[in-house]
């Protein structure tokens, strides 16, 4: 398999996935995102004010739709600065 055709099935699974949780509507919790991006709360709401990250609901939580397409986007765009 070509890089080119990889990374093109890793977009599809990634929009598939993404469709899925918004489907269900699976939400993150602080302390989740923390796990998840291996920053410390505070690391993490520095992030949030700056706009590094998307911001949580008015639950605040974070929809794991838009945490994954955030990721998505932030790693191609970390590829292409390669």
């Amino acid at each position: 398999m070509t890089d080119q055709a990889l990374i093109q099935r890793i977009d599809s699974l990634t929009s598939a996935f993404v469709q899925m949780a918004r489907l269900t509507g699976a939400r993150l919790t602080r302390s989740e995102m923390c796990n998840r991006l291996g920053v410390s709360s505070n690391t993490l709401t520095a992030r949030v004010r700056r706009g590094d990250v998307p911001t949580p609901g008015k639950d605040g939580k974070w929809l794991l739709a838009e945490v994954v397409e955030w990721e998505s986007h932030s790693s191609a765009d970390a590829a292409r600065d390669v």
